[in-house]
Formats: structure tokens, C-alpha cells, sequence
């Protein structure tokens, strides 16, 4: 009896142990739900289901396989979430996973060209400011590995 109610105990604390997530949301509830950011994510990630589904002239409920194979994604209807995502033919599935990828995708999707821009114009402003403080010797050998004659000016923008 008491080995039944130690590996009762045991499985009790494993369970809380591996809940990952601990809310539910139910998208077509109060405001309140529906302004929170997980609900805000739900909406979304249905959103972007119908469109898709819209797109491969399926309806709202359409799945991954039946989009992929609608849209021509290689792999068709066993298409990869990776293929799906390429093709902007994902249908997140509504679960942790679902919306963590959802999440992901959008971030690279609205803010990697931005920091591209930014990275790139932050190099600009680094090579600017090595320019303004750089003899006429560094200057002369970048001509040089360029190609171009010693006078050459390498920092016009």
C-alpha cells in the first residue's frame, strides 16, 4: 500500500512538473480575453489560418496538408512547417507549439528587415567614424586594396 501511494505522489508532482502552460483562452469570449496578448495571439493565428485557407480557396478550417497541397508547397500535403512557412502557407495548429511558431514567424516576418536596416546603418556610422579619424596613409592603402590610386577618397557616402 504505502509503494501505491508513493508512486501515486510520485506521478502527482511529474505532472506538475511538465505543465508548460497553465491558461485557456477562449478567442470568442469577453473583451477583457480578447484584448489580453493571448487572445490577441489567438486571434491572429486564426487570422492568418483563414487567410490562407482563403487563398488556397479552401475553407476557414482548412489543414496544413489540404493548404499545402492546394497552394503547390513542395511536399504537398506532407509539406514540413519549414515548406509551409516559406510558401506563407502555415496553418498553426492551436496549442503551445502552434502559437510559439505562430509568434516566431510574425517576429521574423515584421521586424528582420528592420534589424537588417539597423545593423547596416549602424556599420555605416562605424565606418564613417573610422574615416573622419583615419590618416591619409589608412586611407590611401584602402584605395589600394580597391584597386584605385592613393588619393582616392573610400568615405563619400
Amino acid at each position: 500500500m504505502k509503494k501505491i501511494l508513493a508512486l501515486v505522489g510520485l506521478l502527482s508532482v511529474a505532472s506538475f512538473a511538465s505543465a508548460q502552460e497553465t491558461y485557456s483562452v477562449t478567442v470568442g469570449g469577453t473583451t477583457t480575453n480578447r484584448n489580453s496578448i493571448v487572445g490577441q495571439i489567438q486571434l491572429g493565428r486564426s487570422q492568418n489560418n483563414s487567410d490562407v485557407c482563403a487563398r488556397a480557396q479552401l475553407p476557414a478550417t482548412c489543414t496544413q496538408a489540404q493548404a499545402c497541397t492546394a497552394l503547390n508547397v513542395p511536399g504537398g500535403a506532407s509539406c514540413t512547417g519549414a515548406q509551409a512557412i516559406a510558401a506563407e502557407a502555415r496553418i498553426y495548429p492551436d496549442s503551445l507549439a502552434g502559437r510559439e511558431s505562430f509568434v516566431g514567424a510574425l517576429m521574423v516576418r515584421a521586424f528582420a528587415p528592420t534589424y537588417l536596416a539597423e545593423q547596416l546603418r549602424r556599420e555605416q556610422n562605424t565606418f564613417q567614424a573610422w574615416c573622419r579619424a583615419a590618416s591619409q596613409g589608412s586611407l590611401d592603402a584602402v584605395c589600394s586594396a580597391a584597386g584605385l590610386p592613393a588619393g582616392c577618397y573610400p568615405c563619400a557616402q
